[in-house]
């Protein structure tokens, strides 16, 4: 006969977790809720992400600036695309329009909003390198995360291994060692940062759009 006894302390963990912020460095299993276009006012262009973890916890406004406003790419912030791109086993990706829901400033609240998606990059196990990333503004300390790299959480393995044949899942670790338990930065808190501790993360004051490319 095998037996188990309740724990109360887990037992609320999931409903806990749900809809909280991601605020660690670390290595994620998930899957990205929204993949959508982004254009800034000086007309670079990226994808914006929304990802959810397994255990609940969700890291929003996660944005790629891939391409200039003359079509030059982006180098790095490429290199990652790519690189989940190959994670997914796909080749090309189409936006597609559809209708999200969207944090409102001004209304306070989300709302049904018209963008341009990307599905195949959408609701498929994904593993995710997320550094943290803090920003000192008015006062308060700003909490944000950023995408580091891509793993497929299904063997560990990395975009090179995958690439290369050799998914051996021999790299992650030492990506994720490379991993800083917080990058201190000067500059203005991108929209969705939220002060430590604040589980909301609807934070959206301060504009990013102003890319400095």
């Amino acid at each position: 006969m095998t037996s188990y006894t309740r724990d109360d302390q887990l037992a609320v963990q999931p409903e806990t977790n749900v809809g909280g912020r991601i605020e660690t460095s670390g290595a994620y299993v998930g899957i990205f809720t929204l993949a959508k276009e982004k254009t800034a006012k000086t007309g670079t262009k990226g994808i914006e992400f929304n990802f959810e973890a397994e255990d609940g916890r969700v890291a929003r406004y996660l944005s790629l600036w891939l391409t200039r406003a003359n079509g030059e790419k982006i180098e790095y912030p490429y290199s990652l695309l790519s690189a989940l791109m190959a994670c997914l086993n796909v080749k090309n990706i189409e936006s597609t329009p559809a209708t999200v829901d969207e944090w409102n400033q001004a209304a306070g609240t989300m709302m049904p909003t018209e963008a341009q998606t990307f599905p195949d990059l959408m609701n498929k196990p994904i593993g995710v390198l997320l550094q943290r990333e803090e920003r000192l503004w008015e006062g308060k300390t700003y909490v944000s995360m950023k995408i580091a790299q891509f793993y497929d959480p299904s063997d560990r393995s990395t975009p090179a291994e995958i690439i290369s044949g050799n998914r051996a899942g021999q790299a992650l670790d030492k990506l994720v060692g490379n991993l800083r338990e917080s990058v201190v930065r000067n500059d203005a808190p991108p929209s969705g940062a939220a002060p430590s501790g604040d589980s909301t993360g609807n934070f959206a004051a301060i504009d990013d759009d102003d890319v400095p490319f």
